[in-house]
Parts: structure tokens; sequence; C-alpha cells
């Protein structure tokens, strides 16, 4: 399999480092707009860097493009691979707006395996047992939820819009996903906005329901500090709870036990404690054996359709939107 990089940044090293592990893998090189960094990078990781999308598929060969450049840029590079023939894997989020997924959606026009969107956390440890316990018969009748960034100058993009989209475009978009993941389908969203202390809306709180009437609250924000933990999961079902901290540990007490089950992986190789290594080897294994992707399209449309319902019922004072 060949693999191409749009984004000569932190994230596109993070996946080319793992695809060094993989021989069933080439690296063929790296675009970005800025030619002096894509240069560097093929000097530390390999590979050739080329112009543009079009010209790696079309003289590198690539069959297989990573988008990990900034979330408002995502739009147009996933079309030009699409169009080129490529299978995309794009880095969350899909995109950042309903006009731009829309399109996207359109040019697929239900093809599978074509798309794949990057949600480690389906496939960090403690969030998979959390889902191993849920498939196990742990009913969830409510949940608490909080994603917070404690400094939204470390580092200084994420304040501008113009790069994410917006504060949940950015990180809080995987909680949205857990949400869907961990609990179901959201039928109804209300959320509430306000701008504390950076130059954008910076404090979230949410209240969802689900199309089975679970309520999950949530709360996010870029102004917390690191206190720990900075995101944490509670779902409780009948008199039984599941708590994760971080991506460190995952406790269970099953329905009416005093003892406490935790499960603790913090001191586990960060890229399989954040589920990289686990996803490349879900999306590039499907690929290999001609399975269906585990993460779909749809998958990736309706976190985007979350966020931008979640922008709408905070400009609207919180009124409820039904998805």
């Amino acid at each position: 399999m060949k693999i191409g990089v749009v984004g000569a940044g932190n994230m596109g090293g993070l996946h080319v480092s793992l695809f060094k592990n993989r021989t069933d893998v080439e690296f063929v090189g790296v675009t970005d707009i800025d030619l002096d960094r894509c240069n560097k990078f093929s000097e530390i990781h390999g590979g050739k860097a080329y112009k543009n999308v079009q010209e790696m598929i079309q003289t590198g060969g690539a069959e297989i493009v990573f988008v990990t450049i900034p979330n408002t840029k995502h739009k147009q590079v996933i079309l030009d691979g699409l169009r080129e023939g490529a299978v995309v894997f794009g880095e969350k989020p899909f995109v950042t707006s309903i006009a731009d997924a829309d399109e996207i959606m359109t040019e697929l026009a239900g093809k599978q395996n074509r798309l794949y969107n990057g949600f480690n956390r389906r496939f960090a440890p403690v969030y998979a047992k959390a889902k191993e316990l849920v498939q196990q018969g742990f009913q969830v009748r409510s949940a608490n939820i909080i994603m917070n960034d404690g400094d939204m100058t470390s580092p200084p993009w994420v304040t501008n819009t113009a790069l994410t989209g917006g504060f949940l475009y950015d990180t809080t978009i995987h909680m949205f996903d857990m949400v869907r993941f961990l609990v179901g389908e959201i039928a109804e969203v209300r959320c509430i906005a306000q701008q504390c202390h950076y130059p954008l809306q910076d404090n979230f709180s949410f209240i969802f329901t689900t199309t089975s009437g679970q309520s999950i609250v949530m709360s996010s924000n870029g102004h917390a500090s690191w206190a720990y933990p900075s995101e944490r999961i509670q779902l409780w079902g009948d008199h039984a709870t599941i708590v994760t901290e971080e991506l460190d540990n995952v406790m269970h007490c099953g329905s009416n036990k005093s003892t406490l089950e935790i499960t603790d992986v913090k001191n586990l190789d960060r890229n399989m404690k954040w589920g990289y290594a686990q996803m490349h080897e879900d999306f590039l294994g499907a690929i290999a054996a001609n399975q269906p992707f585990s993460i779909t399209p749809e998958d990736a449309y309706k976190s985007v359709l979350i966020t931008e319902s979640c922008y709408i019922s905070a400009a609207n004072g919180g009124k409820a939107i039904q998805l």
C-alpha cells in the first residue's frame, strides 16, 4: 500500500512514524503549502516532497492519502484525493461545515471504503474497554462528560477560528463521537456558550438526548487549567457505573456490586494509549482485507451535524435542535 501525507506537521509525522512499523506500507512522500517544511519533513521521514495532492497520486503513485492539515482546509484536499481515485484518511474533524460535508458526501455518492475519519479515541484502551462493557450488557441510563483545554495558547493557533473552525471542532468533537460510540444516536441537542477568556466562544454546556431517551450532560471549555482529569466520561446504569479518567484508566462497578474493577493503562506507549496504532491497524487492515471500514463517512458527517447544531443552539439561547 502506497501512502502519501498532506501536511508536514506534527500529526503528519505521527502517522508516518507508525507506517514505519508496517511491512505492507510504502511512504511515498508529503505535500504542504510550505515547500521548505515539506523538504525538511522528507529529510526526517523519507519520501519525496510533492507540490500538491494530484502530483503525489499521479507521479508518486499514492493509493492512500492521509489528510493532516488545519481543520478548515480539509474539504478541498479530501475532494482532490477522492477525484484522483485515492482512498482518503481524514484527521478529525471531517470538515467544519455541513455545506462542506454535503459536498463530499455527494462526491462519494454512497461508495464504501473511500473515506475514513480519524476518531482515534474509539480505539484507545479506556474507551474500547468501556464499549466492551456496554456490549456485554451494561445499560447506560445517563452520562456526564467533560472535555477541557487547559490553555488555548498552546499551541497558539487553537484560538484561530480561520484554521480550527471554532473551539468545538478542534477537540470537543471527539466527545460528540464518544456519545454516539458508547451511548447511542443523538436526537436532540441544547447548548449554551460563552466567551470567557479567549477571543472566541470558549465555554460550553450541553444537554444531549439520544433516540432511546438517555440524557447526557456535557461541558467543555478552554480555560480550565491542566488539573487532572481534563477528559472524563461517567456512564451510569442500573446501580452500576463506568468512569474513565483521561486516557489512563477506566473504572467499572457492576450492578449492586461494592467492588471496583480498574483497568490502568497510563504507562502504555502513547500511540497505543491514544489509540493511534490500533486505528492504523483497523484502517489499513480493512483495506488489505477488503473489509468495510468501521468508521464510515456517515459517522464523520454526523459529527459535523452535531457540532454545527450545538453552535446553532448556542446562537439561539440554548434552543433545542432536533437532529
